[in-house]
């Protein structure tokens, strides 16, 4: 088998599986992709504790155990909240019957473990037929538990039965230990919640595992491990009301935005294809259409959601996919204008972009792994949904598109891709230290601007109001959002609103729920419920305040994550352009002012900082450092190569060569988020605002902050060098 021949069936295999897992034909009931509740809708259940009025601090707690059960039972992107004093708001993202029942029981279960012996007097009596009364005192709870897993109990290779197996947290392991080991021949019950689970004789002792049997079910068993896993719930829960809800992003915005995308969509192509010409502008365009269909199949095989912040990841890696294939048409136009036949071009464009497309992906996908980490929810979704883009992207720019452009020009001769532009003789490094100083003097304006007045955030951050209406027949969202501005509250704007249409089998009529930013003390929280309602006619069932959406778990796990992604690409590019290391701190430099200046921006125009804008703040990051090391290999490889100028002059020409390339991708990204900031509404307004901006700054930040750090570094160490020698 030859070697175009493997690489088309590597290329066939992995579009027929994705789109296998896209079709699904295995289980044709079950979605193929899953859509979060911001683009789909799903379940809202509250929780009521049974103690009127619970400690802040149990509530909290119950708040994150739920989470913990919910992700680790494999929703996506769930929403849960405090409400109130005394309630949970759990909103679930479209699930099975089947799921949501299995949710249910998992969301509400107080997973209160203990570890009790049988009394002397009962110790003949089977596990199903004790009670409560026939054990002894606790001796042990749930606390003492590390981590629990189901399977099946097996003796000699026979599966007896489903069971849980735990492991004991170390410093309870003497204890455990003891108290087993002074009780042998008695036999101890495992309660869950009441319940007696088993009440096995002890043979031995047991110090650092041990098991539960007496389970119906693996299922049961997984559900009993999961809850094991995250914890009691410190207050009892019941299900006060189920109810399924609309996208949260609203349907006039989710209309808006995939208007947008398409005339986005249809801009880039017609952008790609007349910059390129038909050949190579409709191969790139292929290659798009497959790494789109296999991030789909990919997120549909793992059972993601997509939402907002995945699709601003998704942005990304589209832009990531375009990128690579532009360094390489690049590269080809290049060893055209040198006098090469168009498969020689082609194979010099293709082997000389390898290194800068493989660098430039890598540090995303080093930010990407820190996200998942250390996040969970909306975050942990933008990070899969890019780590997944840009494997695709990569896939496409090094083996899909090559491939295609081998076999198609087999018999063609004359170069079919236009010459373009290309910069010559453009001298940045000498107005570098002019546009540096505006840009390090603006950047640091927006950090005094962000440190003293702060961000207006949203409810995502803050927490706010949640009204139920039951409103007239036919209200729609955007009608909502249309009477909020017009009732004139400060602060208070409609496109900041979470406006989601809520089904309710108990209560007749159409429901709407409202969440605004308003305080549970603020001096409108009691005017503008009723405000609202009298507006559209609408009857007022519940106006309580809700605690925000994002915990203080996750924002702690997200400055975690971006520590570590730059400590992990600071060694990664240190590691690539040793000894000249300085390329890992300048494009860090280069993203932290980036990001500086999109928060001044957004602070400036009074932007709601909520999810979608923190997702786009990390499509920032993620791009200013794509651009950073795309111009820095360009320097090493000439560094390499050209011996007749000086470093500075260096520069310039490797930021000269790459500079088409550099306005070609950020051109081909702007178009889509162009459509979306002007056709996508205002809802999406913010998200837009702050790619557009971060596009934009990341575009100059690597060609006037990296290209001028790394001559003024290179300046400095031979000034040190020839000082040295002197001495």
């Amino acid at each position: 088998m030859t070697r175009r021949s493997l690489t088309g069936f590597l290329v066939l295999a992995a579009l027929l599986t994705s789109l296998l897992y896209l079709w699904k034909p295995w289980d044709l009931s079950d979605p193929s992709l899953k859509l979060g509740l911001d683009l789909q809708g799903g379940l809202r259940v509250v929780l009521q504790s049974e103690v009127p009025n619970p400690d802040r601090e149990d509530l909290d707690t119950a708040r994150n155990i739920i989470e913990n059960r919910v992700n680790e039972f494999g929703v996506s992107e769930p929403l849960i909240q405090t409400s109130g004093t005394d309630r949970i708001i759990v909103e679930l993202p479209g699930l099975t019957a089947e799921d949501q029942n299995r949710a249910l029981g998992l969301i509400g279960q107080q997973a209160i473990l203990e570890f009790r012996l049988v009394r002397q007097s009962a110790s003949t009596q089977p596990h199903n037929t004790l009670t409560l009364d026939d054990l002894e005192e606790v001796a042990f709870t749930g606390e003492v538990i590390r981590t629990a897993r189901a399977d099946f109990d097996r003796v000699g290779g026979t599966a007896l039965g489903p069971a849980v197996f735990f492991d004991i947290r170390r410093e309870f392991v003497n204890d455990f230990g003891n108290f087993t080991g002074s009780n042998i021949g008695r036999r101890m019950a495992i309660v869950l919640d009441g319940r007696i689970q088993t009440a096995p004789v002890l043979q031995a002792r047991i110090s650092d595992s041990g098991q539960i049997t007496g389970i119906e079910s693996l299922e049961e068993a997984s559900d009993i491990a999961l809850v094991l896993r995250s914890g009691s719930l410190p207050i009892n829960l019941e299900v006060e009301e189920i109810r399924a809800i609309g996208p949260t992003l609203g349907q006039d915005s989710i209309a808006a935005g995939t208007r947008a995308a398409i005339v986005g969509g249809l801009l880039v192509i017609a952008a790609i294809v007349l910059y390129y010409g038909p050949l190579f502008g409709s191969v790139l365009m292929l290659g798009l259409v497959l790494a789109m269909i296999f991030i789909f199949g990919a997120l549909a095989g793992l059972g993601a959601a997509l939402t907002l912040p995945g699709l601003a990841g998704l942005v990304l890696t589209i832009g990531a996919a375009v990128d690579g294939n532009v360094i390489s048409f690049e590269r080809i136009k290049e060893e055209l204008r040198s006098g090469k036949s168009l498969r020689l071009a082609m194979r010099g464009g293709f082997g000389n972009s390898l290194s800068a497309i493989i660098d430039a992906n890598v540090t995303t996908l080093l930010a990407a792994a820190s996200l998942y980490q250390y996040t969970s929810g909306p975050v942990r979704g933008f990070a899969i949904t890019l780590a997944i883009g840009i494997i695709s992207a990569v896939f496409v720019n090094t083996v899909v598109v090559p491939f295609l452009l081998d076999v198609l020009t087999i018999r063609i001769k004359r170069p079919l891709i236009p010459k373009g532009f290309y910069a010559r003789g453009m001298r940045f490094i000498s107005k570098a230290p002019l546009v540096m100083s505006i840009s390090g003097l603006l950047a640091a304006t927006a950090i005094a601007l962000v440190l003293f007045l702060g961000l207006e955030l949203s409810t995502d951050f803050t927490g706010g109001t949640n009204i139920l209406l039951g409103v007239p027949e036919g209200t729609s969202v955007a009608s909502v959002r249309t009477t909020i501005d017009e009732l004139g509250f400060e602060s208070l704007q409609g496109d900041q609103a979470n406006i989601v249409e809520v089904q309710d089998n108990t209560i007749e009529g159409d429901l709407i729920s409202v969440r605004v930013g308003i305080g549970a003390s603020s001096e409108i929280s009691d005017q503008f419920p009723g405000a609202l309602s009298g507006a559209l006619g609408a009857d007022l069932l519940s106006a309580d305040f809700v605690g925000p959406a994002v915990g203080s778990d996750l924002r702690q796990g997200a400055i975690l994550a971006v520590l570590a992604a730059l400590a992990l690409i600071m060694l990664y590019v240190t590691w690539r352009f040793w000894p000249n290391w300085i390329v890992a701190i300048a494009a860090i430099t280069a993203a932290c002012h980036d990001v500086a200046i999109v928060l001044g921006v957004l602070n400036i125009i009074d932007a709601e900082f909520g999810i979608p804008v923190l997702a786009a703040l990390l499509f920032v990051v993620g791009y200013s450092l794509n651009d950073s090391i795309i111009i820095a290999d360009r320097i090493r490889e000439n560094l390499r190569r050209v011996r007749d100028k000086s470093y500075a002059e260096i520069v310039d020409l490797s930021v000269n060569q790459t500079l088409s390339r550099t306005l070609v991708t950020s051109g081909t990204t702007m178009l889509p988020v162009l459509a979306l900031l002007f056709l996508g509404g205002s809802v999406l307004r913010d998200f837009s605002i702050t790619l557009l901006i971060g596009i934009a700054v990341g575009t100059y930040s690597s060609i006037f902050i990296l290209s001028p750090m790394v001559v003024w570094f290179k300046k400095q160490q031979r000034s040190f060098r020839t000082t040295r020698r002197a001495v």
